[in-house]
């Protein structure tokens, strides 16, 4: 056991012993000591850009229809590091990340539904819903009014256990092993969501960008039959591309006329964050092709309208994707074999794995891996 005083609770008031009132995140009633089962070791920066300490945080009881998962693997993907950084000001100190979690229930709340204890799982980007506004009710939990997210509006996966809603834990297939499969709970749900929506076999299609989320569109895409091009950055190994499952490989700053020559295209999925004009890429698209926007902080679209409305083109962007989309893409990896490339790290070297990403030099994804307390 930690020293007491290094004991915190979410919203960050210091514990000085047993019989002090603590302020425990999601209690409805008067703060109570939180028991000893109610403290998790985990991986925490005080401030911006601090580096990650191991010690213990204080989570409260669990919630009734909440459910506890002992952490295997975490992936920490692009999205931590803003967080950690707090560039979208959201992020709550002392903060906890890691959002791609595969691990064991280890307990369940007493009206949560549809798992059991020791059962595999893994938990993704969201931790709740409210399961009765106009998208709940249509299936859209993803898009629901109060939506809780795991990393914003409580602790992650860079922790021994970690907390979600009973409806955003899905079992994880016997063929995706926990020490790969984790971003498939973010990555993999992002690109195959637009794919299943949008996407037929007899397409020809395009991805911008082959890092994290494109390495695992190529693969996605290529299985479901459709015609791949590559769109990388100059100078990337187009071997990589093709063995993933690009047909074509093309460079991302290719002129509006290599663009057309390669095209038409029905459907383009953009994702990259880089700063890439998408214009020519619009004028690549088919009758009726899709220009489909998944990365955060990319450029503004800069291009008229006229551009769509002679084909009856379209442009979507989406963010994640819904329960239902999450089990069909899991269903399909684990058919198919589809598995990120990932650089795997101790939890113990987690300031190291920041580092990494941060660099830029990861391929594709990287995923910790839980060590015994």
């Amino acid at each position: 056991m930690l020293r007491q005083d290094h004991s915190i609770n979410l919203q960050g008031s210091r514990v000085m012993d047993d019989s002090t009132a603590a302020t425990v995140y999601g209690a409805t009633h008067a703060p109570i000591p939180a028991p000893p089962d109610n403290r998790i070791l985990a991986w925490i920066a005080d401030a911006p850009g601090k580096p990650f300490e191991r010690r213990e945080l204080m989570v409260g009881p669990l919630a009734a229809e909440q459910i506890e998962v002992t952490v295997e693997s975490c992936g920490l993907c692009a999205s931590d590091l803003a967080m950690w950084r707090n560039q979208w000001q959201r992020s709550r100190y002392p903060f906890v990340g890691g959002h791609e979690i595969i691990g064991r229930v280890s307990a369940i709340g007493t009206r949560a539904l549809g798992v059991t204890v020791g059962q595999r799982v893994g938990l993704g980007w969201y931790s709740g819903s409210c399961l009765v506004c106009r998208a709940c009710r249509a299936g859209h939990l993803h898009q629901c009014q109060d939506l809780k997210r795991l990393i914003i509006d409580g602790h992650g996966g860079f922790a021994e256990r970690v907390r979600t809603h009973w409806a955003w834990a899905f079992p994880v297939p016997e063929a995706l092993p926990s020490a790969l499969a984790g971003p498939l709970f973010c990555g993999g749900i992002t690109v195959f969501a637009p794919i299943a929506e949008f996407v037929h076999p007899t397409h020809r299609v395009a991805v911008v960008g082959v890092g994290g989320l494109g390495h695992l569109a190529l693969q996605f895409l290529n299985r479901f039959g459709c015609e791949v091009t590559a769109f990388v950055e100059p100078g990337a190994a187009v071997d990589e591309a093709s063995t993933l499952g690009a047909h074509h490989v093309l460079p991302s700053d290719s002129s509006a006329a290599d663009l057309r020559r390669a095209g038409p295209f029905d459907f383009i999925l953009v994702t990259t964050a880089a700063l890439i004009d998408l214009a020519p890429f619009a004028h690549a698209l088919a009758h009726r092709g899709r220009l489909h926007v998944l990365g955060v902080g990319c450029a503004p679209l800069a291009f008229s309208p006229d551009v769509l409305m002679s084909n009856a083109a379209q442009v979507s962007a989406s963010a994640i994707g819904s329960p239902g989309r999450m089990l069909d893409m899991l269903a399909f990896a684990a058919r198919h074999r589809i598995l990120p490339q990932v650089e795997s790290f101790p939890m113990s070297s987690i300031n190291d794995a920041f580092d990494r990403l941060a660099s830029g030099k990861a391929r594709y994804r990287i995923v910790m891996q839980a060590e015994a307390r």
